[in-house]
């Protein structure tokens, strides 16, 4: 435990420091790289900036105010000499190239190449630098700067300076960029310009979407991606100040990481050497505390047997200590011991004598003037001989009244021709149990009778009866008025769900007449959808107020009724759509068939507008019955929904990211609150598969969504297809 004690903490420094270490080379390298590409971008933008610095003297040319293009196109080839591999385009208000110094004045010229950017730079009278586009002439990818030649405030022309990727990759490659690295320029949409690694090839790919997403975050920064061949990469990317560009050098994690390594060797060794050392000191010194631990054991031993306590030698003074403490604590043992013996033995006779006491006592009081009923004592004549306080306040009589009062005038049956209660307890045989009278009236002296139960016990002599009287109106009362609340609650619970129902139906007609004045087909499906959602609703409160026990409702019944109004709504014997229905006989509560009805709504309306397009005909199957899936215990049972039609299916061309409808953003919330499993799949047509847990007695306990999450948590998994239009 020592060497444990001093191992973890400083293997825990030595991680900590290798990793702040790590992370701080690394900062390092990614800094270096990033002022690399920071000067990369600049040089692009000086190369740029100069383009458009050329174009704005040009655009001042006396030949173009005299519209002398062939004077301007010699012009323009003179200033192309001092910038090789560069071609001047210039394009007038149609957006048709006047002049290209790529081929000879007078060929025949095509309209301009980019000509949104070049409407733009019309319209905005602003110099533009292009994204990649494909140049009519050479058929190949190219940028360009536009400069407008604005006479008169208005613009006559624009200037296009074209570049290929490689004359921009000439200017990268004369800067010092980082060895083994790849160097690449991408433009504004993120797509590849010029890179090192595979000139034209690469030309005109988009970036990765990590790099492209990591573009969008600010104007510099480091992305880590996989790379093509499946080496990880670590990009560092800087914007250009004058365009969209940006220039990313690429480094090969594994190089990173050899050179990381490299530098952080010794920091490695050093901490396994302190490791080592520290190790000895510690075995060194818990050599020592074993030795004194262990000369400590038999003190120890001795002093739990209450035996003498004898100290050997011992190399701590620490431990020396201990052992004298022992010692101490051995003779304070053994006084305290014979201390404690005299003081249990007097206090064990003492208690033996109370506790007779106590019983006797106990026995008369408990039975006689502690118990919460009315006891009397009742002699051969049939006359109470003596009461207890619980009697005399029963029936009214002050203390010691009762004694000589007979029991028939105290205790009478109920009845026309009531028999003498006395004689029926005297005559009963004499046994252990207790012979019991119940629904008697008992006779308070000035007051109303009393519901009473009476049990008589004769003594074996048979001299005496003790009678034993409890007062039971408050239970008659209580019962009589537990009985009026549970009317009085089912007649409200079938008030309160007619009100519902007859509330969602108003809902329903207000969705239907407000459909009905808009002209808007989309509006007028959206209300249409929204009253079935809410006539879901209603049938389940409809069906609760029609149901015997009030708080659960039969899915079979429900599920028939629903699907018949949404066919009948959706025209399906119409358009020959057939519905087959296999609903098992399940009762549910209110919380599991509200969502059921509304995610089987969404279903199997999605099928019925979507499945039989163009008049096609079909048959639409709604099974829902128990499932034997794992998971499910004595207090639920597992249900299958399934909702297959044998229409057109699932569209091959639906991506699984893509925003959900309505509907769907429906079935997924409903299928979480019935903390379903869902499954989409084509076979023979769409098929919706919904498997939940269902209490075994309808209703669901406060524990039950905590228990199932964990065993059913909701997936939503889309097996080959999805659909094109789900439900709205």
């Amino acid at each position: 435990m020592l060497l444990a004690a001093f191992i973890v903490p400083t293997t825990i420094a030595v991680v900590a420091l290798f990793l702040h270490s790590y992370g701080r080379e690394r900062a390092g390298i990614e800094r270096a790289s990033q002022d690399v590409a920071r000067a990369l971008m600049q040089a692009i933008d000086r190369e740029l900036s100069s383009a458009q610095a050329a174009l704005q003297a040009l655009a001042t040319s006396p030949s173009l105010d005299a519209h002398d293009l062939r004077a301007f196109h010699a012009q323009a080839i003179e200033v192309l000499h001092a910038r090789p591999g560069n071609v001047l385009v210039a394009a007038d208000t149609s957006l048709d190239q006047v002049i290209n110094t790529g081929l000879p004045f007078g060929a025949a010229l095509p309209r301009h190449g980019n000509a949104e950017q070049v409407r733009h730079v019309f319209a905005t009278a602003r110099p533009q630098v292009s994204d990649l586009y494909v140049g009519p002439t050479v058929n190949r990818l190219l940028s360009s700067v536009d400069v407008p030649v604005v006479r008169d405030g208005r613009v006559r022309y624009v200037l296009s300076m074209q570049y290929f990727g490689e004359r921009l990759g000439a200017i990268l490659e004369r800067q010092r960029a980082p060895p083994g690295a790849t160097v690449t320029i991408y433009d504004g949409k993120a797509r590849i310009v010029w890179s090192s690694r595979a000139r034209r090839a690469e030309v005109g790919r988009r970036a990765s979407s990590a790099l492209a997403a990591g573009f969008a975050l600010g104007p510099e920064g480091t992305v880590d991606e996989p790379g093509q061949d499946g080496a990880g990469l670590v990009t560092v990317f800087s914007h250009s100040s004058l365009s969209d560009w940006t220039v990313a050098i690429a480094l090969q994690r594994s190089v990173l990481n050899a050179s990381l390594w490299r530098a952080l060797e010794w920091i490695v060794v050093g901490g396994c050497g302190l490791l080592a050392l520290g190790a000895a000191l510690v075995a060194l010194i818990g050599t020592r505390i074993e030795a004194a631990l262990r000369g400590l054991v038999r003190p120890a031993i001795a002093l739990g047997h209450g035996e003498q306590v004898v100290l050997p030698p011992l190399p701590l003074d620490e431990a020396l200590d201990v052992g004298h403490a022992l010692v101490q604590t051995a003779a304070l043992l053994r006084e305290r011991t014979i201390q404690r013996d005299e003081a249990e033995h007097a206090e064990r006779v003492l208690r033996e004598a109370k506790r007779a006491v106590e019983r006797s006592e106990a026995f008369l009081r408990g039975i006689f003037e502690e118990t919460p009923d009315g006891i009397l004592l009742v002699g051969p004549g049939g006359r109470v001989t003596r009461a207890n306080v619980q009697a005399e306040r029963m029936f009214g009589y002050a203390a010691g009244a009762l004694e000589g009062l007979a029991l028939d005038a105290l205790l009478v049956e109920s009845g026309p021709t009531p028999a003498s209660v006395y004689e029926r307890m005297r005559a009963a045989p004499a046994r252990s149990s207790m012979a019991g009278t119940t629904h008697l009236r008992g006779l308070r002296r000035d007051g109303p009778a009393f519901a009473a139960d009476a049990m008589a016990n004769p003594l074996p002599e048979r001299a005496l009866l003790i009678v034993t009287v409890r007062d039971v109106s408050a239970g008659w009362e209580q019962e009589e008025a537990l009985r009026q609340a549970l009317d009085d609650k089912s007649t409200l619970l079938k008030e309160l769900y007619h009100r519902v129902k007859n509330n969602l139906q108003l809902i329903i007609s207000l969705f239907n007449l407000q459909a009905r004045t808009l002209r808007d087909g989309r509006a007028q499906r959206a209300l249409s959808e929204a009253a079935n959602r809410v006539r879901a609703m209603s049938l389940v409160h409809e069906r609760l107020y029609q149901s015997r026990t009030l708080g659960t409702i039969r899915l079979d019944d429900y599920v028939r009724e629903l699907c018949d109004q949404l066919a009948s709504a959706n025209g399906a014997d119409r358009r020959g759509i057939a519905l087959a229905l296999e609903v098992a006989p399940v009762d549910v509560g209110l919380d599991l068939a509200v969502p059921l009805g509304l995610l089987l709504n969404e279903l199997v309306s999605n099928s019925l507008k979507h499945a039989f397009p163009a008049g096609r005909r079909g048959t639409i199957r709604v099974t829902l019955a128990p499932d034997a899936g794992e998971g499910a215990d004595a207090s639920e049972q597992m249900l299958r929904l399934t909702v297959h039609d044998d229409g057109i299916g699932l569209p091959p061309d639906a991506e699984r990211t893509s925003p959900q409808t309505l509907g769907l953003r429906l079935v997924a919330a409903l299928s979480e609150q019935l903390h379903a499993e869902l499954v989409f799949e084509n076979r023979d047509g769409a098929c919706v598969m919904l498997v939940f847990p269902a209490p075994a007695n309808g209703r669901r306990g406060p524990d039950h969504a905590a228990d199932t999450l964990s065993r059913h948590a909701a997936t939503h998994r889309t097996h080959d297809r999805t659909y094109t239009a789900a439900p709205e």
